[in-house]
């Protein structure tokens, strides 16, 4: 089991961390008109997880010649199916005497590296991405200039700020790639508790989503307190102290075990039909109606195709370019990958045929582990190992280079009495049809529930269903 639970949830909480508020408020009074920013100084804080120190945050925010930068590093160390997962992330940004996001720089070493280079050009954010076996360019055109998280308090502070105030700035991740936007308020005073002490902290509210964040600044704008769902919290800390991380061990909550949902019911394997009441979300942005899925109220059915009819389209299917795309990190034109996918379906025309040749060389060739990684196509060939993120965007890679059309689900999947975070692809062979590479199922039986499908950017709204859904099971079969 431990090697077929996805490790999906990881990136959202990474995503998470990277868009909280901030790591850095400026020494400025909150309630001013006064358009004061600070002078350098480091900023160290610790990350905890259900009262545990899992790592640390360093930041500091300075003037320049012609602008400020900003700069933040972060250190964890996380439990995943028992196995201690590093994560290391550095983020740099340069800005303009406005304040405005000129240029940044973010790296994240975890079981893969990953390095990113933006730079804004008028409208227009140009992004050069390094990961172990490929470089690529993105190019996105942007509404408005967004801003990033080490930069959103001296934005703020700039402008001036005062209690009960409300603001909505869109602020860019650079994990997902995309720009969402956060609605920010300032609530008031309030006192807090902190290393002993009690202090009177203005209290500071994100919404992302629908994720809801807090942060306390105290009068001087310096941070004191961030939390986050999930049980991590970041406090104010030395720098001796905030860099001492302890061995993780057992007593450290595991990531996986932590987001999965309870389920009232014992499935058997190979369901065929499904029925649940969904409780606890707001169902706006995802997808739960359509295909295999069917929503009435708040109950959900999921029937498993039947791909036993004879009558199924030929390849290369054409007039489905959105999911024949090659894309960012599913490199479908990739030469590589294009050759791959000729040799494992030889001369196999039938559609549906194909897409189990390619998810039969998927499922037997990629071993299956934990990994935290942002999961590339090309990188995953020449690693031959992951989760369910690595073996999903492989199988789209390889079914799109031969011309099936293939898009990727995000949701749930069942595994003893509960429902993991998974990611699994469906394919288009005259309908689609959900299929589990990294379970070995075709097609994927119907304890898959899907919640959205698409890419990172699109996946970044079920940050609002991660520790609020529950299911309650009603009929199987």
């Amino acid at each position: 089991m431990k090697k077929i639970i996805p490790i999906l949830i990881i990136l959202f909480w990474l995503t998470m961390t990277f868009l909280l508020i901030s790591r850095y408020a400026p020494n400025a009074g909150l309630d001013t008109e006064a358009q004061l920013l600070p002078e350098s100084k480091q900023r160290w804080m610790g990350i905890y997880l259900k009262g545990q120190k899992i790592g640390f945050t360093s930041s500091r925010f300075e003037k320049g010649i012609d602008g400020y930068a900003a700069y933040e590093e972060i250190k964890m160390k996380i439990m995943v199916l028992g196995i201690v997962q590093d994560i290391h992330s550095r983020t740099s940004v340069l800005l303009s005497p406005a304040l405005k996001v000129r240029s940044f720089k973010f790296t994240l070493n975890a079981a893969q590296n990953i390095e990113v280079d933006g730079n804004i050009r008028d409208k227009t954010l140009i992004l050069d991405i390094t990961t172990a076996n490929n470089k690529s360019r993105r190019e996105i055109m942007l509404d408005e200039a967004p801003q990033m998280t080490l930069t959103i308090i001296p934005y703020l502070l700039q402008r001036g700020l005062k209690s009960g105030m409300k603001i909505r700035l869109p602020v860019f991740d650079p994990v997902t790639f995309s720009t969402q936007k956060m609605l920010i308020e300032i609530v008031g005073k309030e006192k807090i508790n902190l290393n002993n002490s009690e202090i009177e902290a203005f209290k500071i509210k994100g919404d992302l989503n629908g994720l809801k964040l807090l942060m306390w600044i105290d009068k001087q704008g310096n941070e004191l307190k961030e939390e986050s769902p999930m049980g991590f919290t970041l406090i104010a800390e030395p720098m001796e102290k905030a860099m001492k991380i302890p061995d993780i061990h057992s007593q450290v909550p595991d990531i996986i075990t932590q987001t999965s949902v309870p389920f009232n019911l014992e499935l058997p394997p190979d369901v065929s039909y499904l029925k649940v009441r969904l409780k606890g979300i707001d169902f706006e942005g995802l997808e739960l109606n359509g295909g295999r899925q069917t929503l009435k109220g708040d109950v959900l059915e999921i029937v498993r195709e039947d791909i036993s009819a004879p009558h199924h389209v030929l390849l290369p299917i054409s007039k489905m370019e959105q999911f024949l795309a090659d894309s960012l990190f599913i490199q479908s034109k990739n030469p590589e990958i294009v050759n791959l996918a000729n040799e494992i379906i030889g001369k196999e025309k039938n559609s549906l045929a194909a897409g189990r040749l390619l998810w039969a060389w998927v499922f037997k060739n990629i071993e299956k582990i934990p990994s935290i990684t942002i999961p590339s196509a090309v990188d995953v060939l020449k690693t031959r190992k992951g989760d369910c993120n690595e073996h999903t965007v492989l199988y789209t890679a390889l079914a799109r280079a031969a011309g099936l059309p293939t898009k990727i689900n995000v949701g749930l999947v069942y595994k003893d009495k509960r429902f993991y975070y998974h990611a699994w692809p469906e394919i288009f062979a005259g309908r689609w049809i959900a299929i589990d590479p990294t379970l070995g199922q075709f097609p994927a039986d119907a304890s898959h529930i899907r919640l959205i499908s698409g890419d990172l950017d699109k996946q970044m709204i079920l940050l609002k269903v991660i520790n609020n859904i529950s299911l309650e099971g009603t009929e199987y079969r």
